[in-house]
């Protein structure tokens, strides 16, 4: 696991190889496709994006690829404001999901999810996945587990998670809100969370630095 925010060098390893915020405000805004693969995804508020071909409107939580030959793209809030998270890289065609999650303090119940042995003040369960995942923090503060190690991270912070490596957000400090980021589905190519009991012991990919 690696942890970087916006502008710094992600690991050689990651799909994701940048990810920028952009608030929507007023006039609309240019959005230019510059690398192999990019996905706008709307973190609040509502945006238009438009192409010579049309326009559609995405609320928080949908996101839209963006490919060069259906450019240029402009994107607006209308009379309001919004807030976009653009992710670029070089990820496959078989993806995992996309979206935000929210996380606050609670009293642990049991979830769904592998044990683990470290303490947690959350509901979050445990599990891998069969992609690598990207979290990016937009609001809060919290600690991150993956595999034996943990990260105390705040808003702003991306976190890269290799694939089939166990994951966790068990301690909150401020209300979480983030966005998570799965691409290219390898192996069994499996969606969603996964769990050593359910569906096999993890094969976690080495991490190359």
């Amino acid at each position: 696991m690696s942890v970087f925010k916006s502008g710094e060098q992600p690991p050689d390893w990651c799909e994701l190889t940048r990810f920028e915020f952009v608030e929507l405000t007023g006039q609309p805004r240019p959005i230019t496709v510059t690398d192999q693969k990019q996905r706008l995804l709307v973190t609040r508020g509502s945006c238009r994006l438009a192409n010579g071909k049309g326009a559609q409107v995405l609320s928080e939580g949908q996101f839209c690829d963006l490919e060069e030959a259906s450019g240029p793209f402009a994107a607006d809030a209308g009379d309001r404001t919004a807030q976009v998270i653009i992710f670029s890289g070089s990820w496959g065609t078989e993806l995992g999901g996309c979206g935000i999650f929210e996380l606050t303090p609670s009293t642990p119940a049991w979830v769904t999810g592998d044990p683990v042995s470290y303490p947690k003040s959350t509901n979050f369960d445990s599990h891998y996945h069969d992609c690598d995942e990207y979290w990016v923090i937009i609001e809060g503060a919290g600690t991150v587990v993956v595999g034996s190690r943990s990260f105390e991270v705040e808003a702003g912070d991306c976190v890269a998670i290799a694939m089939g490596h166990h994951h966790d957000l068990p301690q909150v400090w401020a209300d979480v809100k983030g966005a998570y980021f799965e691409t290219t589905l390898e192996g069994k190519k499996r969606f969603g969370h996964l769990w050593d009991y359910k569906h096999g012991p993890a094969n976690p990919r080495r991490e190359r630095v």
